[in-house]
């Protein structure tokens, strides 16, 4: 049996073992879940360059048409389809739509992302492309590999059989370099989506193409005949890697997962498999699945149903859409074949025409992005002028109480005094000039995707340093899911003072707010401020993301600020001067009743004095 014949089972289980690992990640089931990806680079690389290897009769213009059938088409229809949903579907916000469909359309979306700086670990779901940042890198490579292999060949026929292969071997060290390096001296999103950084999976494996096509070599020497014993071995440890890894070391990972992506494909070549139809159609399906998943996923969000019954459909939603478009683009039947054509067609036409048609806000973002670089620069000079008053401010609120005719009037001044310290996301970024304005010895941290952990790293670091009075705001509501612990972590740091919540308007979790009323039932000095609600009846306080604020919502979002914590102290100086009041009455009472009794006592020792002269 040649070897181009043979049906390598085992490969299309690492592949569909690879695709449900990915799956399961972007549902936030599996921490680590991402390092499959490594898998596929790897399998992409070694399967593309062993069908050239093959192919005594290589052309880069049928290499290119068939990567344009298999590759580039499917992506088509899910983007162009995805945008029709997008527009069709009420209440769905997608500011990015016309430039990231672009980046997607043309294949450069990781370098889009990296610009956008959007994080792919925070899970954030307001985008159904998050993750075609891999179909670019992946794209990228299909570009380049023919015409490289065609160079290289000519190359290494006329001087030596192992030239090409000391080139890919040298490139593979250099980005494995080049990652490794990255990883130690840049932020993780910039390596994560850096093509040049992110290749060294793909050429580890179109370097054991090479090593297997032109030496017939084994990476172990020592085990002479495959068998499934150690290919299921690999399989646990691969499926470990991705339960127990985590993206603090995820260098380490990746590259643990490309190697054993290397031995699994050692391990899958096993002659005595037969084809299996089943397996086979769901191993070429992954592709359509990885390209359905994330889309689904991103529907999904703007259904309200149980969380478990929303996973589910999700799956059930993505393996039927994934299943329908492979076997449409794959029948060889003729009248499926014409009914494939009519749907795909319209799909194209008419997500193409509303992709065209979307209005780009590009520039409208960029100026949201020049004003929190501003906003940024301003906090820094504010907070170095951060007025260290934390004690006055009890000794103020303590002489206000004593002058209780003319304390109400005071709480405002007291209020605007205080020496609060906000700390938030983009959000509280934009509206920090506003916060300086009503409270002008505030301390306001505001960056961009920060979680509620790093919230609350930032807001043990200030209690530490000394920074932290007995009034704190919190905007972090937007970024991530909702976790109890979380939550519960950052009230055991917050420990007694009194902390006011603003709530999101569009959070990565549409429940969030609800999840979070719910839970601060449980903390007397937790305050919810409710600006979604605040600022429903009023787009114009946004900009197109529906999100940040700016002119009047600027203004807006402090106000509402200020005023829930105003009110909070109002309130608790009139419960203190109605409990001096009860206070007060009491004693009145008490002086009464002793009167009265004093009165009694009186008449008796009168009527007495009169019983005497009797």
């Amino acid at each position: 049996m040649s070897d181009e014949k043979v049906y390598y089972r085992r490969l299309d289980i690492l592949r569909i073992i690879s695709c449900i690992l990915i799956l399961l990640y972007h549902l936030n089931l599996l921490p680590g879940g991402f390092l499959a990806v490594c898998t596929f680079f790897t399998l992409s690389g070694y399967l593309s360059c062993t069908s050239a290897l093959k192919n005594n009769d290589f052309s880069i213009k049928k290499y290119y048409l068939n990567r344009l059938k298999k590759i580039y088409l499917p992506l088509l229809i899910v983007v162009l389809s995805t945008i029709v949903l997008a527009k069709v579907i009420p209440d769905i916000r997608w500011t990015n739509l016309k430039p990231e469909s672009m980046s997607v359309i043309f294949g450069y979306n990781n370098f889009w992302q990296l610009d956008a700086n959007l994080d792919y670990f925070t899970r954030h779901i307001n985008s159904p492309f998050m993750h075609f940042w891999y179909i670019a890198i992946l794209l990228q490579f299909e570009v380049v590999f023919p015409i490289a292999f065609v160079i290289l060949k000519k190359i290494s026929e006329k001087t030596n059989k192992h030239f090409s292969t000391i080139i890919v071997l040298l490139f593979t060290i250099i980005s494995t370099a080049l990652f490794v390096y990255m990883s130690m001296t840049q932020d993780i999103m910039a390596v994560y989506y850096n093509t040049f950084a992110r290749c060294f999976s793909i050429l580890f494996g179109v370097l054991l193409a090479l090593i297997h096509n032109k030496y017939n070599l084994k990476i172990i020497r020592t085990i002479k005949k495959y068998n499934i014993i150690p290919f299921i071995i690999y399989i646990v440890i691969l499926i470990g890697l991705c339960i127990f890894a985590s993206t603090e070391n995820y260098a380490i990972y990746m590259i643990l997962t490309t190697i054993l992506s290397i031995r699994l494909i050692e391990y899958s070549k096993n002659k005595s498999d037969k084809k299996s139809k089943v397996i086979d159609f769901i191993s070429k399906s992954t592709y359509e699945i990885y390209l359905v998943q994330y889309p689904v996923i991103f529907f999904m969000n703007y259904i309200s149903v149980e969380a478990l019954a929303k996973t589910i459909l999700a799956v059930l939603i993505t393996i039927v859409i994934s299943f329908i478009i492979h076997f449409l683009l794959n029948c060889k039947n003729n009248a499926v074949k014409v009914i494939s054509i009519l749907i795909f067609g319209a799909i194209i036409a008419w997500g193409g025409f509303l992709f065209i048609k979307e209005e780009d806000h590009t520039q409208e973002m960029k100026e949201l992005e020049q004003r929190l670089n501003d906003n940024l620069k301003e906090i820094e000079n504010k907070n170095a002028e951060y007025l260290n008053v934390i004690d006055k401010e009890k000794e103020e609120w303590n002489k206000i109480l004593a002058d209780m005719e003319s304390g109400e009037s005071k709480i405002k001044e007291m209020v605007t005094n205080l020496p609060v310290v906000g700390i938030g996301d983009s959000v509280l970024l934009a509206a920090s000039p506003g916060l300086y304005k009503v409270f002008p010895n505030g301390y306001f941290d505001g960056k961009v995707s920060r979680t509620i952990v790093g919230g609350r790293e930032l807001l043990s670091e200030l209690i530490e340093e000394g920074k932290v009075g007995d009034t704190i705001i919190l905007a972090l509501a937007n970024n991530g899911d909702y976790i109890t612990k979380r939550n519960e972590a950052m009230m055991e740091v917050v420990g007694d003072r009194q902390v006011f919540w603003v709530n999101a308007v569009l959070a990565d979790i549409p429940e969030f707010n609800d999840l979070f009323k719910e839970f601060a039932e449980g903390y007397s000095n937790l305050h919810i401020i409710d600006w979604e609600d605040y600022s429903k009846e009023h787009p114009e306080y946004f900009y197109a993301d529906g999100i940040h604020v700016k002119g009047d919502g600027i203004n807006a979002y402090a106000n509402l600020v200020y005023d829930s914590i105003y009110n909070y102290y109002l309130e608790e100086y009139r419960n203190q001067f109605a409990d001096e009041i009860n206070e007060h009455e009491k004693e009145i009472n008490e002086k009464t009743k002793l009167l009265e009794t004093n009165q009694e006592t009186l008449i008796e020792i009168n009527n007495e004095l009169e019983n005497l002269k009797k």
